[in-house]
């Protein structure tokens, strides 16, 4: 499914910035008489990368894993996208890819290098949600498309005779009033009966209340077939300013509903939404918050926040208007539980209070701190080893199982290894599905005031192949495994 952002003043469904290069993603899943596939869909900035000789290059890794067990890798693809054309204002290089995937929950991992730059690749991770039940009526995602073009060429963008390219981007312009669409509908015959009438409609649900948008939908009459595409649009120009669902409805010829999907969006106007129309429930727990408060609870999101709800916090929260702060954060918590933000808010904030608690220093919040980033992330951890003052006189000696496990490694004894203070954090099991994964905190001054992420074997989060070399004060060669090294492979000394 397409990742969206619950935010007014948004532009695209996942930013992702990594000093210089800038990439967007989305992912849309389908079902095929071939079998189940996502499709997965990156455009790079042009402007954001750097040329060598008029070309520029960026490879692309893509790794899906499966989330009850992600040493389990069920597709895995390494591309360089390539273009020669010149920098300019608006101009992207797109690619797409399809993987096969059963039904099911995965993990997505994505990373981005920019060939001609010495910058660190830029890394991210997503979950898939895979669900097309045999024989039982069904919906795609929905793909909020640019103009549909007929074409007979074969080409990743070509579905069903059309160039098919997704639109990219959560917010529709004022000057853009159509809409347009690419659904696919599964086994309406074996559901209704072949060749039976059902109606096909797309209707525009307000976000917060979801309810229907008066005067603006499509209809059309089906007939089931084993499946069906729909390329559609729909006129938004009477739409108010505001974020909005496009959603598609199956239902029958009495009007029940059997089956629907949703898309997210945000529409520009110059049609505003004044603050009680906003459609925010009266006794919302933001309208509590004193405009003071109100940019603290937003500003303290930054820790688990998405790249592009950071760049809102960092560049357009101090000029958005109060209306737009309202909405997003109470949008945000929606998001995370639909049935009572107000809870899942409460409990953010009692973690980040005991974040701020343990991991403040002189300078920084809690949250602020690496320990305090990984604990609001992931939770707090099954098992801390905590090493303040640990030296060695030589090397714990291996065993044999060591060696046969760990070749590469040195096999010499270093003799005087002293560490810096570190912690390890252990966890048994990740919110993105990950199993016994851990991280390295260091005090690189000495003096324990502040930790520091030095590596992990999470995905997604900072690595570095010597972090035992540097935590030993460079005592212990490149590629020798010492004590913290067996720490943190086994969890224990």
């Amino acid at each position: 499914m397409k990742k969206i952002l619950v935010l007014l003043l948004l532009s695209l469904p996942y930013i992702l910035s990594a000093q210089g290069l800038n990439a967007i993603y989305s992912f849309y899943t389908f079902s095929s008489q071939a079998g189940n596939y996502v499709e997965l869909c990156t455009s790079i900035d042009l402007n954001s990368v750097v040329y060598n000789q008029g070309t520029a290059e960026v490879e692309l890794t893509t790794l899906i894993c499966n989330a009850e067990n992600t040493e389990e890798i069920v597709y895995v693809d390494k591309r360089n996208i390539k273009s020669t054309s010149t920098q300019s204002n608006n101009q992207m290089m797109m690619d797409i890819q399809r993987a096969k995937l059963n039904n099911g929950n995965y993990v997505l991992y994505l990373s981005f290098k920019d060939k001609n730059s010495t910058q660190l690749a830029l890394e991210t991770r997503d979950v898939i949600r895979m669900n097309y039940p045999e024989k039982e009526l069904s919906l795609s995602d929905i793909q909020i498309i640019n103009p549909p073009v007929k074409s007979d060429k074969q080409a990743a963008n070509v579905k069903n005779g059309y160039v098919i390219e997704p639109y990219m981007f959560d917010v529709i312009s004022k000057d853009n009033n159509i809409l347009n669409y690419y659904v696919e509908i599964y086994n309406a015959d074996k559901y209704f009966g072949k060749d039976s009438l059902y109606a096909l409609t797309a209707v525009i649900e307000n976000f917060s209340t979801n309810r229907k948008v008066e005067g603006i939908m499509r209809a059309e009459r089906m007939k089931a077939k084993e499946q069906a595409v729909i390329i559609g649009n729909i006129d938004l120009s009477d739409l108010e300013e505001g974020s909005y669902y496009l959603t598609i409805e199956v239902r029958d010829a009495n009007n029940i509903l059997h089956a629907y999907k949703k898309e997210t969006f945000f529409k520009e106007s110059d049609k505003k939404s004044s603050l009680d129309q906003l459609g925010l429930p009266a006794d919302a727990f933001v309208f509590q918050l004193t405009d003071e408060q109100l940019n603290e609870n937003i500003e303290i999101l930054h820790p688990v926040a998405t790249e592009e709800i950071k760049k809102f916090i960092e560049n357009d929260l101090s000029t958005a208007s109060k209306e737009v702060k309202l909405y997003f954060l109470y949008s945000y918590w929606q998001t995370k539980n639909p049935n009572n933000p107000q809870k899942e808010w409460q409990d953010y904030r009692n973690r980040l209070d005991f974040v701020n608690r343990k991991y403040s220093t002189n300078i920084k919040k809690g949250y602020e701190t690496d320990m305090g980033r990984i604990y609001l992330v992931y939770g707090p951890p099954s098992n801390i080893i905590d090493e303040k003052f640990k030296g060695s006189s030589g090397f714990r000696k291996r065993t044999q199982a060591d060696y046969e496990a760990t070749p590469e490694l040195e096999r010499d004894d270093p003799e005087g290894v002293t560490y810096l203070p570190y912690q390890m954090w252990r966890y048994d099991h990740t919110p993105f599905g990950e199993s016994n994964r851990t991280f390295v905190f260091y005090a690189p001054q000495n003096d324990m005031a502040e930790y520091f992420l030095l590596h992990s074997n999470v995905r997604g989060e900072k690595q570095d192949m010597y972090w035992e070399s540097v935590l030993s004060r460079y005592t212990l060669p490149e590629g020798v495994e010492g004590d913290a090294g067996v720490q943190f492979r086994k969890g224990h000394l």
